[in-house]
């Protein structure tokens, strides 16, 4: 099959030995090639002959990512895989001068593009104007990983076998993060959790047990420096504002220009008109390496932090604009959003937030199924659940440089906590949990998704994304979608 051939040839790129002519022309990125696994040197760069659709081409060689991998049983040690070099930004067609331009003005949020040994990222207080250049990050930061990439396929699941394991994945992508938790040392991230005079319901206990395995899970990544979690209910909300002054204010914060942040977060994660907090907000503080977290609780139904996730979900969001700690950005969160697609950014916290707190496997998967077929509404843009229309779901949904987050405020951004989740739940399986987190690591280190993608599961961004479709057509077929 089509699928198991690309794996079976990605696997002899990696192995394959074989050296272009000394008199072969100079290769160039893009540029033709003749035999896949060929390479190619010039004095400066190593090139490497890859399949990209149906062309050969020319891509760098890149030595692989290792870093700290205890969190790999398998005791196998992944061959170096060639990727194609990330390309320059589309909407930038100029070449790198060496001129600084941090400060300077620029037009498209989320834009980038390399000075001498800087990479600079256009960022502004808003996503419709007042965009400037950061100060630039060196190009040779590295986000650390615990894993190497790319991934080793070696359990029940992979990209070539999951079609034929679909009822397998939730299990599979359960056991994948209790193996981790379970693996893993303590991980101290320091943290205060600040629950409402009137929220009764929070049993700190539990809260706290959950947090300390989403540190265990996310360990070798960065992580916050400092967390506040802010447990409240609807009668608790102005405690919630002016908790969230006090600390913002105690921990020397950076001023905000909305003097009323306190009050609207706190709002974000409630419905005034039925009086009830249920939802959550989170992300680091801007310009700071710390984050904060506005946890509500809802009335309506007995609070059971291990059946929605919750205040896992919220850190997790926290995590992912973490990995740019160490780089020139402002504001954390912004970066990230510029990189994730909307379907990962609440796919992920979805589906390890309610993995790191179900205490059994039927918990998870009743919490699971609740969440993940759950419709609400189908937006308009939404082309249904064959595999070609989950396909286009998933590509539509990456952030477009020329149109600055145009997922976010879209009408199809909520579908991500139900088949956002799925498709992450079946990445978890396929490659475990810290192989998508791996994807927010690779951005922060100047790839697009496609690019992130094929570093990470030594695959390209349109293949995986057909087999994601065909998976998740599959499970919606056997498991529809419902509107209540």
């Amino acid at each position: 099959m089509r699928k198991s051939s690309i794996l079976i040839s990605m696997f002899f790129l990696a192995s394959s030995l074989v050296v272009a002519p000394a008199n072969a022309a100079a290769p160039k990125i893009g540029g033709t090639c003749s035999k896949v696994g060929s390479f190619a040197d010039t004095p400066k760069v190593r090139f490497v002959c890859v399949k990209s659709g149906k062309k050969l081409i020319w891509g760098v060689w890149k030595a692989p990512i290792s870093t700290n991998n205890s969190a790999n049983k398998t005791g196998a040690t992944p061959t170096p895989t060639p990727s194609s070099a990330p390309t320059a930004n589309p909407s930038s067609s100029a070449k790198p001068s060496t001129t600084a331009i941090s400060g300077s003005s620029c037009t498209t949020a989320g834009e980038w593009k390399t000075v001498g040994d800087l990479r600079y990222y256009c960022e502004g207080t808003n996503r419709r104007s007042g965009f400037l250049w950061d100060k630039g990050t060196p190009t040779s930061f590295k986000a650390p990983m615990p894993i190497t990439l790319p991934v080793v396929q070696n359990g029940s699941i992979t990209f070539a076998n999951a079609l034929s394991h679909i009822s397998d994945i939730p299990s599979v992508s359960y056991q994948r993060i209790q193996n981790i938790i379970d693996a893993s040392a303590a991980v101290d991230v320091p943290h205060q959790l600040l629950v409402g005079p009137h929220t009764t319901t929070v049993t700190k206990t539990i809260e706290e047990n959950i947090l300390s395995r989403e540190f265990k899970l996310w360990g070798g990544f960065q992580q916050t420096k400092f967390l506040t979690v802010i447990a409240y209910s609807f009668a608790d909300m102005d405690w919630a504002a002016t908790t969230y002054n006090k600390v913002q204010k105690d921990r020397s914060y950076p001023g905000s220009q909305d003097p009323q942040e306190g009050i609207n977060r706190a709002k974000q994660s409630c419905q005034i008109e039925s009086s009830n907090c249920d939802a959550g907000n989170a992300g680091q503080t801007a310009g700071t390496d710390e984050a904060v977290e506005f946890l509500g609780v809802t009335t309506s139904y007995p609070w059971d932090p291990t059946q929605n996730g919750e205040v896992g979900h919220e850190y997790t969001h926290t995590v992912t604009s973490a990995q740019f700690i160490g780089t020139s950005a402002a504001n954390q969160n912004y970066y990230e959003q510029m990189f994730m697609p909307c379907w990962l950014n609440e796919g992920l916290s979805n589906s390890s937030g309610i993995g790191a707190s179900a205490t059994t496997l039927r918990e998870y998967l009743d919490s699971r199924d609740g969440q993940v077929t759950h419709l609400g509404s189908t937006p308009a843009n939404f082309k249904g659940f064959s595999a070609a229309g989950l396909k286009d779901f998933l590509t539509s949904q990456i952030s477009n440089q020329s149109v600055a987050n145009t997922c976010y405020g879209s009408p199809s951004y909520a579908l991500g906590y139900s088949i956002g989740f799925a498709a992450t739940e079946a990445l978890f399986a396929i490659g475990g949990p810290q192989s998508v987190m791996a994807l927010v690591s690779r951005g922060v280190m100047g790839d697009n998704f496609s690019q992130a993608f094929q570093n990470v599961y030594g695959m390209s961004w349109d293949e995986g994304s057909t087999i994601l479709g065909q998976i998740l057509a599959a499970e919606y077929a056997a498991k529809p979608m419902r509107t209540n």
